[in-house]
């Protein structure tokens, strides 16, 4: 029904995020250059995961004919008094579920991402 919202939701409050972190990056001018935007992008690439979520979620929904062409969109809306508390409960569960997960994701790529680094320089120091 209406899960893919809160993935929805979520990206476009990273992506707000993501350039007030850029902002306040490019003012600081004692960071190396190499790592100068290096929280920017870590923000960037959970966008781009949340953004991919909902348009997964909204994809499935297209297919299973939930979302249609016409006001107001979500075919729950038009079922019944009791449709506004399902969707709000599909948004709470799915929707939260699928956040809670790409969000995890994300946190384990930073942390392999991070782990490799340090490895590697580890390798290269002890040649």
């Amino acid at each position: 029904m209406a899960c893919f919202l809160v993935t929805t939701a979520a990206a476009i409050g990273v992506g707000a995020a993501k350039y007030v972190v850029r902002h306040h990056e490019h003012k600081v001018e004692n960071i190396n250059i190499e790592d100068k935007l290096i929280n920017s992008k870590k923000l960037g690439y959970l966008e781009l995961t949340l953004w991919g979520g909902s348009f997964l979620l909204a994809g499935e929904h297209v297919l299973h004919g939930e979302v249609t062409y016409k006001w107001p969109f979500l075919s729950a809306v038009s079922e019944g008094p009791d449709a506004a508390i399902e969707m709000l409960q599909e948004m709470g569960t799915v929707g939260v579920g699928m956040l809670a997960i790409l969000v995890a994701a994300w946190f384990g790529g930073i942390f392999l991402a991070r782990f490799l680094r340090k490895r590697k320089a580890k390798q290269v120091e002890g040649k």
